[in-house]
């Protein structure tokens, strides 16, 4: 059954019960229904597909390979990547796809319109609210024939729905599929689908089955036979007395030839045969299929033995079987999985922290795989015998191709990751890549002493961690880029104002104040609400409208006072590098010295530690604040046991506090910690561990 708020939000009516079946269809022009007669392409994007949607089932062939490549993308295997909680409600989506009729269905409707209309295929993004930061509820095809591309980058689509609404689409409730879409401008991301590809080809065809069907069947006589030396009354009495004789025989599907005598044993008998049901001289129906199917299978991007068994002459031998499967692995599934993939991962249906990938399984790709990974060790253990290359660096190598792990790296390797940089494929989102990457820089070297990491929402907190890392990087990063304009450090322009000035610059700390708020706030709010929906999870009743209000004051109050710490912290730090170039006496030229002492303040390491102390405290709160809600009075301090903690968390580790009271984390600890309270319930059982 469709979740009642996917139903609310999508833009797709339905009938009601009252409502009879095809009302509401007459915003679809009518057309004419000439056999064969089409619109051309790219005049009348709307009146064609109509007729393509009209003819390809009349085609048996067509509408059979059709069905193969439909049902071949629909059942390709995928899975997702990401955190459990977020992965878990992602497949829920996509498996209640259509409005809850899942997933086959899904893929199934949007194959058929990307491959049979000209218009491509419509996959509406139902949001939670009007919104493009909303989250995604849900996802459904949207017929084709409804939706008229404009063209325009804020509203792409205009959808028609059955009672003739017409809805105005944004560019965050709508995505657009075309496998091969036109570079004309004008025509908004109109393709020439596989139908229209193979139209031409499909009439032909369709002409031979017709033109074989009315000559060869009917009631229309098979020849016309011409006799002489016999009259013809006596041939037609002699075939109606031996049909008689044939039915009181039980003869009804095979009948014996007549035999006609003459009356004249001199008479010369001679006949001529006019054939009226054979095919034309020198037509061959098997040639005429295998081009077709030929054309089927370039039209479809796939290869002619996905349709038919290769033929034994002409077109290639079957031996060929095996070359051309491996060829079609880049050919129209690849590219089909591929846009797939782009379109769930880049164009804001899975969150940023989930990537969508397929996984069918290809035994040539692993077996080629196989092979070249044996030529690539046979070649390093080479170079590593000759004194080309040492161990270490063959493993450095092997954890850049990703063909060891951070763990099995950091086990062998005495030495840390000497190339951290990321390397982003095309069908995995960059920034989760370098999130993965991070985490496990951060955290693959923690040695745990007696059980597992803290696990009460790490996976949550790790994701926020990373985002609020990314925004505060690039806010400090333009604060930066500004300060060095100011203090003339980008310019040979020597400037009147000096870095004195930079401390008392009104403009230039209220920028600074807004782009770090602005990072900040929105992360702040969803950190907190984040951590009370962590509680909701652990069977709490929590009031998650109290919560919502309560969340609204903390990270306004939150964000102010966190602002006032930072500013303050920046503007001594500043001061130190200033009075020291002030000392230094250099003046312009030891200008490139005060920026190298000031980048600190505005670098990367900087992010990562305001991302891990703010996002504990953030977690800490937004889970005060729900177990409040609940009723809860107590809660236990949980660290995590590893190398790291710090010995004032050591010494807290299971200790127990009213909600109210205690110390809480980072704030009577230390920078970066990573702990957490967990809510203790009224029979002293700790929830969360």
């Amino acid at each position: 059954t469709p979740d009642a708020a996917v139903l609310r939000r999508s833009v797709e009516s339905h009938p009601s019960h009252e409502q009879q079946p095809g009302s509401g269809e007459s915003f679809i022009l009518s057309l004419s229904t000439v056999a064969d007669s089409f619109e051309p392409f790219g005049a009348n994007v709307i009146a064609r597909d109509r007729q393509l949607r009209q003819f390809w089932p009349t085609e048996p062939i067509l509408a059979s390979a059709l069905y193969s490549v439909t049902i071949r993308n629909s059942a390709f295997s995928w899975e997702l990547e990401g955190p459990p909680a977020t992965v878990e409600v992602v497949q829920e989506i996509l498996h209640t796809a259509n409005l809850g009729k899942g997933w086959l269905d899904f893929m199934t409707r949007v194959t058929q319109d990307l491959f049979t209309q000209d218009n491509g295929a419509f996959i509406e993004i139902i949001r939670t609210t009007d919104s493009p930061s909303a989250p995604v509820i849900g996802i459904n095809h949207l017929d084709a024939a409804r939706c008229v591309r404009t063209g325009l980058p804020d509203f792409p689509v205009i959808y028609t729905d059955r009672l003739g609404k017409r809805h105005k689409l944004t560019w965050y409730q709508i995505a657009t599929l075309a496998e091969f879409p036109s570079p004309i401008e004008t025509l908004n991301g109109v393709q020439l689908c596989a139908v229209s590809r193979i139209l031409r080809a499909a009439q032909i065809l369709k002409d031979i089955s017709i033109y074989q069907r009315e000559k060869i069947s009917g009631d229309n006589p098979n020849a016309i036979h011409i006799l002489s030396g016999v009259k013809a009354q006596e041939i037609t009495d002699a075939v109606e007395a031996h049909k008689d004789r044939q039915i009181e025989r039980g003869m009804i599907r095979y009948v014996i030839p007549a035999i006609v005598g003459t009356l004249d044993p001199s008479a010369a008998i001679a006949k001529e045969t006019i054939d009226l049901k054979g095919m034309p001289d020198g037509f061959e129906f098997e040639e005429a299929m295998r081009w077709y199917i030929n054309q089927l299978a370039l039209g479809f991007g796939a290869d002619y033995q996905d349709f038919s068994p290769l033929p034994g002459k002409g077109l290639g031998t079957s031996s060929q079987s095996l070359i051309l499967h491996m060829k079609s692995r880049g050919k129209g599934p690849a590219f089909f999985m591929s846009m797939i993939e782009y379109l769930f991962n880049f164009q804001g249906i899975m969150p940023r922290n989930v990537t969508f990938r397929y996984n069918e399984q290809d035994v040539a790709a692993e077996a080629e795989e196989s092979d070249l990974q044996k030529v690539k060790a046979e070649t390093r253990q080479i170079y590593v015998q000759t004194g080309v290359l040492t161990p270490e660096a063959v493993r450095q190598q092997m954890l850049d191709d990703d063909e060891l792990s951070e763990e099995e790296f950091a086990a062998l390797q005495t030495g840390g990751d000497l190339t951290p940089d990321i390397t982003a494929h095309d069908d995995v989102p960059a920034e989760d890549k370098a999130r993965h990457r991070r985490r496990r820089r951060r955290y693959s070297s923690k040695q745990e002493e007696d059980g597992e990491l803290a696990d009460f929402g790490e996976d949550q907190r790790l994701d926020l961690e990373d985002e609020v890392e990314e925004a505060i990087a690039r806010a400090l990063s333009i604060t930066f880029g500004e300060a060095k304009r100011l203090i003339g450090a980008k310019s040979r322009i020597r400037r009147k104002q000096t870095p004195e000035d930079l401390l008392e610059d009104a403009a230039f700390w209220e920028g600074f104040r807004t782009r770090m708020i602005g990072a900040a706030l929105p992360l702040i709010r969803k950190g907190a609400l984040d951590a009370a929906e962590l509680n909701l999870g652990l069977g709490l009743a929590v009031d998650m409208d109290l919560v919502n209000q309560a969340v609204l004051d903390f990270s306004t109050t939150y964000s102010n006072n966190w602002w006032q710490g930072l500013e303050t912290t920046t503007r001594n730090s500043l001061r130190r590098s200033v009075v020291a170039w002030q000392e230094a006496g250099l003046g312009s030229a030891g200008l490139p010295d005060l920026v190298n002492s000031i980048e600190p303040m505005f670098g990367a390491a900087r992010a990562e530690r305001i991302a891990v102390t703010e996002v504990t405290r953030i977690f800490d709160e937004g889970s005060k604040l729900a177990q409040q809600s609940a009723g809860i009075e107590t809660q236990e301090w949980q660290t995590a046991k590893d190398s790291k903690v710090d010995d004032i968390c050591r010494a807290l580790d299971g200790k127990r506090f009213p909600i109210d009271e205690g110390p809480r984390p980072v704030q009577d600890t230390h920078v970066a910690c990573r702990c957490a309270r967990l809510p203790v319930s009224s029979t002293g059982q700790t929830l969360g561990r």
